[in-house]
């Protein structure tokens, strides 16, 4: 039961992490990944055969989420420190560990919204939803892997 709720996790955050990028890209990307992850969690509501009242509970989730992804947004500073410091004639490789400190702890500072939102999905979801889920992502993640990893097909 640990793998199938681990697995259920990681997608979440892997879509969490894959808007959070999207939008760090500029607002066109961060519609664009908005109308994708609406896609992709309509089909997977449709998939479980989700109630309405689940699907309510899912959507606030996912507003939630994307609340705190865009609080979080830089302008771009960050991007343009990290060119900065690997274009320059000496590498300040102390300057890199703190840039990936300072993502690693407003990554921690993130899941602290984002996984109580997992928490409220996973708890509307029956358990058979959630195998239903699993099974989903054990496939997804299989045929990704036959297919030289993130660069294969997805379903």
């Amino acid at each position: 039961m640990k793998t199938k709720t681990m697995l259920i996790g990681a997608g979440a955050l892997a879509v969490v992490i894959a808007a959070g990028a999207a939008w760090a890209h500029g607002p066109g990307r961060g519609r664009m990944m908005r109308h994708m992850l609406n896609a992709r969690i309509a089909d997977a509501e449709d998939y479980i055969d989700a109630t309405p009242q689940q699907r309510a509970t899912i959507e606030q989730a996912k507003e939630n989420v994307i609340k705190a992804i865009e609080a979080k947004h830089g302008n771009g500073a960050d991007h343009q420190k990290l060119i900065g410091l690997l274009t320059a004639d000496k590498l300040d490789t102390s300057a890199i560990y703190a840039m990936v400190d300072q993502k690693a702890d407003s990554m921690k500072q993130l899941a602290r919204t984002i996984v109580p939102e997992i928490q409220r999905v996973h708890d509307a979801l029956t358990p058979a939803q959630r195998q239903k889920l699993a099974d989903k992502a054990k496939q997804m993640h299989e045929r990704r892997m036959e297919h030289g990893g993130f660069g294969g097909p997805e379903e």
